[in-house]
């Protein structure tokens, strides 16, 4: 089982960023996490396979730090190396003025208003945020529990975990609205706009970056 280093840190500036994730702290702040990852089990709790090169951004300071991350759904923690083969794997605190860059998509960690009633905090993949217009993910990890007792009708088998993804738009800083990738709940979500409904006449929505193209011509046409 591999070691995870609980650390503070503030990116005070990209030059001293390295030398602060070795600084375990010692003030007794906590990372909470929302369940503990079996030592075994199928499946996989990560959004990505392996350690990804991304960015460690301080959006209040505009300052940033190279690192290699990898998210886990079920503890919902950003796990991160400051080199490929490091084998310390690091996690921050859970600060709003920190994302994630992963290229594609972002990990920012925020509590938002759900449409229809309810709130939703944790990390979320942020895939297009342009003009008041936010398209999320919400990666939620899913663990069935091992069983160990052997029967007639089943051996003993390790803990199964899985990921279930949620998306969202939002708009205007309003609640977040459920979608599925398919054409007929942007259509239904974005039935003001003559620009999207003509869009999706010729356009198939069948994945994330099919949105975000379509959101990019919404943007840019407008």
């Amino acid at each position: 089982m591999k070691k995870t280093l609980y650390i503070l840190i503030y990116l005070i500036g990209v030059s001293s960023i390295a030398q602060n994730f070795d600084n375990i702290s010692n003030t007794g702040m906590l990372i909470f996490t929302k369940a503990k990852t079996p030592d075994e089990y199928t499946g996989s709790p990560y959004v990505e396979d392996e350690f990804t090169q991304g960015k460690i951004v301080d959006v209040d300071k505009n300052r940033s730090q190279t690192a290699y991350l990898k998210f886990n759904a079920i503890e919902d923690v950003v796990e991160i190396k400051l080199n490929k083969d490091d084998e310390k794997v690091h996690i921050l605190p859970k600060l709003k003025n920190l994302k994630y860059d992963m290229g594609d998509y972002n990990y920012i960690i925020d509590n938002y208003r759900v449409k229809g009633g309810g709130n939703l905090e944790g990390y979320f993949l942020e895939y297009f945020y342009e003009d008041n217009i936010r398209f999320l993910a919400f990666p939620e990890g899913k663990l069935t529990p091992a069983t160990t007792t052997e029967t007639g009708y089943q051996k003993p088998k390790p803990a199964n975990l899985r990921i279930d993804y949620t998306y969202y738009i939002q708009r205007d800083l309003g609640p977040l609205e459920e979608v599925k990738l398919k054409n007929r709940d942007f259509k239904e979500i974005f039935a003001d706009e003559d620009l999207i409904q003509s869009y999706i006449k010729k356009n198939k929505i069948k994945t994330e970056s099919d949105v975000v193209l379509m959101l990019k011509y919404y943007i840019n046409n407008n």
